[in-house]
């Protein structure tokens, strides 16, 4: 695993984030498909992080206020030939109160033939 600092290009897409929902103890899981799209993080020759591509936004709103910020995507380039993985990088994303929120609660995976997920967490629980 490779712990990089870079700057997700999810801030792109995260307009579409619906703030308007309140998390409270007898609240539901609240899950909205398909908000938008974000940037991908694919990877050079190296191995290294790269802007890879564009992928689909899923977004789960606990209970407890936490959001997770899902993305896929397909055909995101990926240089190096082999799978890779990254951790640690910013990406930025609104809580349920309407709050930005920069986090490093992140991973990213791209496979050598280009399918790619990407999820960012905040609040950190870290």
């Amino acid at each position: 695993m490779k712990t990089v600092l870079v700057v997700c290009l999810v801030l792109v897409a995260i307009a579409a984030i619906p703030t308007n929902v309140k998390a409270d103890e007898t609240a539901a899981i609240v899950i909205h498909k398909d908000t938008g799209l974000c940037g991908m993080v694919g990877s050079n020759a190296s191995g290294n992080p790269i802007g890879g591509g564009v992928g689909e936004i899923n977004l789960v709103v606990d209970r407890d206020g936490k959001v997770t910020l899902t993305c896929k995507g397909t055909g995101i380039t990926n240089l190096s030939g082999q799978g890779q993985h990254f951790t640690g990088f910013a990406c930025g994303l609104f809580d349920p109160d309407g709050s930005f929120e920069v986090t490093n609660n992140t991973a990213a995976s791209v496979s050598a033939s280009g399918q790619a997920s990407l999820s960012c967490t905040a609040p950190d629980t870290h």
